[in-house]
């Protein structure tokens, strides 16, 4: 259990015995308790994030090994990060899948290994920028489907995910993003493109993408991942379909789109070739 919930407890706990002792056992008298147990409630939701990122930094938290062989064995990117990074790539994860709240869909629970996933390719898009890892911090509910669904937003379609910006909630069928995080050469990763839709919420960067060249760099023609998606072209998200790719072929993706790629290396704050040449 993360710091602000431990905190949280007796201060839940305390309001509910003022409450009790105050209009059940008939002493008001003490219900002037309430108010500062709800403002040290309130104040403690809306700084939770802060909080847990604080108290993670001075208790550093580690991912199981089993979890990190995991990522390193089918997240390329992740091998990229120095020893540092990794810790903070760590960190960052350890708080998402501790605060986030998983809603399986026609099954009784999210299997750890699809959490993990989500958390990799969330946490690897802002390895190297760790202050953006607190954007994460209001999309802390996520729906798992076993197959492609409707919903509330699509509910003509029956699509692979989504991202729902009123309610802050990402909604995933588990088969599409899991073959993807296995064989990203043979599937589109569903689960780093909502991600980056997330980060890109405020304001969509401008990374010169060619929609006639996405095909070069993937091997996936571009009404491939519309279909994969589910959602017709106009709901597609070139520049986080381009992100993807940048995170998961930058070697094609700079040999075919290198404008675009200097760009979304400079939002991202990371080349891969160099890094790439650098650990070769």
């Amino acid at each position: 259990m993360v710091l602000t919930k431990w905190i949280a407890l007796p201060l839940v706990l305390l309001l509910v015995t003022v409450l009790v002792v105050s209009y059940v056992l008939g002493f008001p008298e003490y219900s002037f308790w309430l108010v500062p147990l709800i403002v040290a409630l309130a104040i403690l939701y809306v700084l939770h994030p802060e909080i847990d990122r604080w108290y993670v930094k001075k208790n550093p938290l580690s991912l199981p090994r089993g979890m990190l062989r995991f990522i390193e064995d089918h997240l390329p990117a992740y091998r990229l990060l120095d020893s540092a990074r990794k810790k903070e790539f760590e960190s960052a994860a350890s708080i998402f899948l501790k605060n986030t709240t998983f809603m399986p869909q026609a099954f009784e629970r999210v299997p750890e290994d699809m959490k993990v996933v989500l958390a990799a390719n969330a946490h690897i898009l802002t390895a190297f920028r760790p202050e953006w890892h607190k954007k994460y911090a209001d999309y802390e509910n996520i729906v798992i489907y076993r197959h492609p669904f409707p919903s509330p937003q699509f509910p003509k379609y029956l699509h692979s995910s989504e991202l729902y910006v009123q309610d802050r909630v990402l909604l995933f069928c588990a088969d599409h993003f899991m073959k993807a995080f296995r064989f990203p050469q043979q599937f589109f990763n569903t689960a780093m493109y909502e991600w980056a839709k997330v980060l890109f919420i405020d304001k969509t960067p401008e990374f010169e993408v060619n929609l006639q060249a996405l095909p070069e760099v993937s091997g996936f023609q571009n009404s491939v991942i519309v279909d994969y998606v589910g959602l017709p072209e106009p709901y597609i998200q070139w520049e986080a379909v381009a992100a993807t790719y940048f995170f998961t072929f930058p070697v094609r993706y700079k040999m075919h789109m290198e404008n675009s790629y200097e760009k979304i290396s400079a939002y991202f704050a990371v080349d891969p070739m160099k890094l790439m040449n650098v650990k070769g």
